[in-house]
């Protein structure tokens, strides 16, 4: 894997708290590739999602670089940062978001209208109910977030991240609210999608055995990130 699709280097961010800056993220160098897991383990407080914050454009960072999808994020404005975060990026979160109002096919559709608003209605329902599909959940396409279990609305959170058919999925906790067998299928699912489609995940955990299972294992600590020594089996 040659190709780098978001990377960082000398990357700080700084916060002001009255008089004083807080040190978010200290000199960060980080680079991920196509198809690649990284994870990234740290106490809460870290600076952990201030990094995926950062690398999905909803974060300035103070200095240094940030690049994502070969398009450098430093001075851009907020419609630009919209524009690459739309072209490159899918967000998964630890709480699903899905809107209860709306069917596990609208929730999806949804996502995929906002990035793509030049989409004809017929494209955006195929995308998603090939999205929900390789999900697992076509036969629950028209089924409300409360008739769904924990499990399920987590992959259709997924199936959210993945219809605009990103090139880097940044995921925080996406495991949090799930039990663990639970929690395994949907990782086992992420996991083949990204080397599926050869994207990119970056993986906010704290769960040292699932991060264990990345290509590369990462540390935040006090807003620095070091790589982990991979431990042989």
């Amino acid at each position: 894997m040659t190709d780098i699709i978001a990377q960082t280097q000398a990357m700080n961010l700084h916060l002001k708290s009255g008089k004083q800056a807080l040190h978010i993220l200290k000199d960060i160098n980080f680079a991920i590739s196509p198809g690649e897991v990284v994870s990234i383990v740290g106490p809460s407080g870290s600076g952990k999602t201030s990094l995926l914050m950062v690398m999905g454009g909803l974060e300035r960072a103070s200095d240094g670089l940030v690049e994502v999808g070969g398009a450098r994020l430093s001075g851009m404005n907020e419609d630009q940062l919209a524009e690459v975060r739309r072209a490159t990026t899918g967000i998964l979160f630890q709480n699903f978001h899905l809107i209860p109002s709306m069917t596990a096919l609208e929730n999806v559709a949804l996502a995929l209208d906002i990035a793509f608003d030049a989409l004809p209605l017929s494209e955006i329902r195929a995308r998603a109910r090939a999205a929900l599909a390789d999900v697992g959940l076509a036969a629950r396409e028209n089924h409300l977030p409360s008739a769904l279990s924990g499990g399920e609305q987590q992959r259709v959170g997924l199936a959210r991240a993945i219809v605009s058919r990103p090139r880097l999925l940044l995921a925080d906790e996406p495991t949090g609210n799930l039990d663990q067998e639970t929690a395994n299928a949907a990782i086992d699912l992420l996991f083949s999608l990204a080397r599926a489609n050869d994207m990119a995940v970056l993986l906010i955990t704290h769960d040292s055995a699932l991060a264990r299972r990345a290509d590369r294992q990462m540390r935040m600590d006090r807003g620095e990130l070091s790589e982990l020594a991979v431990v042989p089996a």
